[in-house]
């Protein structure tokens, strides 16, 4: 059965108080008075514990008050689920596989109306000073249910704009929003964003099931999760709710930022940007409705650089029923065009029979004037047809004769019409070929001749020209060879840079053990096995610093073609430059890299390498150079069917749209004469090249911390090898 009232019922007006709690509380956070319908109890509330629904962390936040500033807190109260949605009916009961208990479920109107209701409150916090002197905090709760009362009433297209209780399955209704865009006030309690009293957090929100299926592969706790996700990703009515929240938990209250099925969202927070206010129509629990949000003007504490001040309010009326009165007048003209449209058939009746009758006189005439016609056209054709016919059987013997090799027959010009044209055309033409035929055999006695003296000059010819081929393909080889020698030299002042920063500290490791011999030595402290055991961590610094000069040493040597491991040289690149880029500040993320350890691909891994650190090292240079906040690279592998890409993406402002296309050529360089030769990306699309692969880069924009990053994102393909 489902709930149901009068919807004429006008609003019982009853008083309540204003605050659920008002207390005094000292610097320390311990209160001194207290009148509260929450908790009668003196507690310490500098203790998130102590605070309503261990939720609130004001203690901290009002320290930084001055004498006049007011803290004024979000929406805090409990969150009511529900695993219903619109009127509780036990036919739906049965259907969610629950009991018929609505009265365990969230308060909704008409639709529940025994549900649990939303407690909540909204605290104020001023300081109180006595002789000059900060001596404690008074603090008011504002009971928030006060403003319930706004959107539990309001029926926008009601004769009675305010009742009892309102029917949100017609889509009439008023809710709120905060200034971030959580929901604090709706007919539908549900809806209400609120905590989780036994942990203190947030309650999980609705999310989309794009959004939803992301958490719950991350393992997190929800409020960590939306941390830093992305807020007002993408909105559409294409998206869909994640029902799973729904049946499992019955947490299905509305946060804006993740509720990327409703893109009304992203149009009152776009609305409401800058204050004011505005109108749009929208799609939502199955009704069209127009939607008018305004934001509520309260620009204290918290909201005081807040345009939306507190938050907004959004008034949702049913489309059908706010344009009843224009509907109503369609239906009136439809009605007169239909009374139109039957006196217009009569009056076609009426002259029906004159106007068949007029007609059948003129298809009468027609017929005969048509029948003469035919007959004389017909006549014409015969005519013709034996005229033309007896002129092109006389080109038609021509050409037979032509056929059976005789160029010497002409036809005869019987008239001066086209035909005649057409006949003098063919003579010519005879005349043209018999010429040609007779030039031909000339030609082709004297052909053989020619042939074998030509054949001769090419072969000539083709050897001289493969021996400066080959001349030139290995002089090619060699100059690219030493292009990529000479790159790799142009950074060896880097590359030592690296070495010696590599061996600072094993150096610095082994100086201290010889600073603690020669002063346990002094002593008369130092033994044999001491000896013997600093010895070994000698060895081992000595080794550390081996293994560098071994790394370097094996990157310097000339490259031969063989099949290795993608991931291998990205890993030895990271390994060559990683510490040196840690000291200026920089941080490469590789995650995943050897997720692709079984894709191999066939080159000069040397040479790949060497790709790799010009590529990092121009990113470097643009953060370090441009200063720019986010001091990292990200370097990541993607499968592209038949190539593996090598992805390294900066996030340092991008490349100028009128160098980009430049920047592959040779010599070509934005830095200054001493910082750079312009060679290395050059070098690099060469190297690339030479192996059938692609190098290739573009701008791109990324979201971090919820702020848009543009920087330049290089793509590195290698075919992949079995």
């Amino acid at each position: 059965m489902a709930f149901t009232t009068s919807t004429d019922l006008i609003a019982e007006k009853k008083s309540i108080p204003i605050y659920k709690e008002i207390s005094f509380f000292d610097l320390n956070g311990n209160e001194k008075y207290k009148v509260s319908s929450i908790d009668k109890n003196l507690k310490n509330v500098s203790n998130q514990k102590n605070t309503y629904l261990t939720a609130e962390t004001y203690f901290e936040e009002i320290q930084k008050l001055s004498k006049d500033d007011i803290y004024v807190s979000e929406v805090i109260g409990e969150y009511v689920p529900t695993k219903i949605i619109g009127v509780f009916t036990k036919e739906k009961a049965n259907k969610a596989g629950i009991e018929f208990n609505p009265e365990n479920h969230a308060y909704a109107g008409k639709e529940n109306p025994v549900g649990k209701k939303f407690e909540g409150i909204v605290r104020f916090i001023k300081p109180v000073y006595k002789n000059s002197k900060k001596i404690g905090y008074v603090s008011l709760a504002l009971d928030h249910e006060h403003i319930m009362q706004f959107t539990d009433t309001v029926t926008p297209v009601s004769k009675n704009p305010n009742a009892n209780i309102t029917d949100a399955s017609e889509g009439n209704y008023a809710f709120m929003w905060d200034y971030e865009g959580k929901n604090i006030s709706h007919v539908r309690d549900y809806f209400i964003s609120g905590y989780d009293k036994n942990t203190g957090k947030r309650a999980m929100p609705w999310l989309s099931k794009d959004v939803a299926d992301k958490f719950y592969e991350s393992n997190l706790e929800i409020n960590e999760f939306l941390k830093d996700y992305p807020i007002y990703e993408e909105q559409s009515l294409k998206k869909k709710p994640n029902i799973r929240q729904l049946k499992e938990l019955g947490n299905i209250g509305l946060d804006c930022r993740y509720l990327n099925f409703a893109p009304q969202c992203d149009g009152w927070m776009q609305v409401t940007q800058n204050g004011g206010f505005g109108s749009f129509v929208i799609f939502w629990s199955g009704v069209w409705k127009l939607t008018t949000a305004a934001t509520i003007p309260y620009y204290t504490g918290q909201y005081e650089d807040s345009k939306r001040g507190f938050g907004f309010v959004t008034i949702g009326a049913n489309v059908d029923e706010f344009h009843a009165a224009a509907n109503q007048t369609r239906n009136n003209i439809k009605k007169i065009l239909e009374n139109q449209n039957e006196f217009i058939n009569d009056l076609i009746d009426e002259n029906k029979n004159q106007v068949g009758i007029y007609i059948q006189k003129i298809v009468s005439e027609l017929s005969v004037v048509t029948t003469i016609l035919i007959v004389i056209m017909i006549l014409i054709a015969i005519w013709l047809s034996n005229y033309i016919s007896s002129k092109i059987q006389n080109l038609l013997i021509a050409t037979k004769k032509y056929s059976q090799n005789d160029f010497s027959f002409r036809t005869m010009i019987t008239s001066k019409d086209e035909i005649g044209e057409l006949e003098k055309s063919f003579n010519d033409m005879a005349n043209k070929i018999q010429d040609l035929v007779i030039s031909q055999q000339d030609l082709n006695e004297n052909l053989q001749k020619i042939v074998d003296e030509k054949t001769e000059e090419l072969r000539t010819i083709n050897a001289n020209l493969q021996i400066k081929i080959n001349e030139e393909v290995d002089k090619s080889r060699q100059n690219e060879l030493l292009l990529v020698q000479n790159s790799k030299m142009a950074s060896m002042g880097e590359m030592l840079s690296m070495i010696i920063h590599q061996w600072k500290q094993p150096l610095n490791a082994i100086s201290l053990i010889s600073s603690n011999q020669s002063l346990y030595k002094g002593l008369g402290q130092y033994s044999l096995d001491d000896l013997d055991e600093d010895n070994q961590k000698i060895q081992k610094q000595i080794e550390l610093m081996q293994k560098t000069t071994e790394d370097f040493r094996n990157f310097f040597k000339k490259s031969s073609k063989e099949k290795y491991l993608v991931s291998d040289a990205v890993l030895i690149t990271i390994d060559l430059i990683e510490s040196i880029y840690k000291s200026q500040g920089i941080e490469i993320h590789y995650d995943k890299i050897n997720s692709f350890s079984n894709i191999y691909t066939n080159g000069f891994k040397n040479e790949i390498i060497q790709v790799l650190i010009n590529i990092l090292n121009n990113a470097r240079d643009e953060i370090l150079e441009k200063k720019i906040k986010h001091h990292f690279i990200n370097i990541s592998l993607e499968d592209n069917n038949k190539y593996l890409d090598i992805v390294i993406e900066d996030f340092a402002g991008g490349i100028p749209d009128n160098i980009i296309k430049n920047i592959f050529e040779p010599y070509y360089t934005t830095k200054e004469a001493d910082k750079g030769t312009g060679l290395g990306l050059y070098m690099s699309k060469s190297i690339v090249e030479k192996v059938g692969g692609e190098i290739k880069v573009q701008n791109s924009t990324s979201i971090i911390n919820g702020v848009e990053v543009s920087g330049a994102k290089f793509i590195v393909s290698l075919k992949k090898e079995d």
